[in-house]
């Protein structure tokens, strides 16, 4: 994938407090249901500084979307994630999320404030 594309994508999920694997997987839902379209390329995707990136995407939200993907003639679901991530961070498609996880700060001003440990409440999965 474009390392460009891809880093841009991770500060818009980073801006919401989620990661690319979550923006993908509402991306692809979105994109296997009909709401989003992305343009067939009229090239090769393969341009530019590039790297292979992972992310965890769900397995059902990756299947509707692979399917429709064949229909449509798109290469890859590696070329499907980067049209739509292009597409995120041109602006044009919207993951649209209504609600954000808590931001850890305010989660732990107001614990402490009640005298809970917030030690004990956060897990590192080292």
């Amino acid at each position: 994938m474009d390392d460009v594309t891809w880093d841009s994508a991770d500060d818009i999920a980073a801006s919401d407090a989620l990661t690319v694997g979550h923006l993908l997987t509402v991306l692809l839902d979105r994109y296997a249901a009909g709401v989003v379209d992305v343009p067939l390329p009229k090239e090769e995707v393969r341009a530019g500084g590039r790297s292979g990136h992972l992310a965890a995407i769900g397995d059902v939200a990756w299947a509707r979307a692979d399917e429709r993907r064949e229909r449509e003639g798109i290469q890859s679901m590696s070329v499907l994630c980067e049209l739509l991530l292009r597409e995120t961070v041109a602006g044009r498609v919207s993951a649209g999320l209504d609600a954000a996880p808590r931001a850890r700060q305010q989660t732990e001003a107001r614990e402490e404030a009640a005298g809970v440990d917030t030690a004990s409440l956060f897990h590192s999965a080292a």
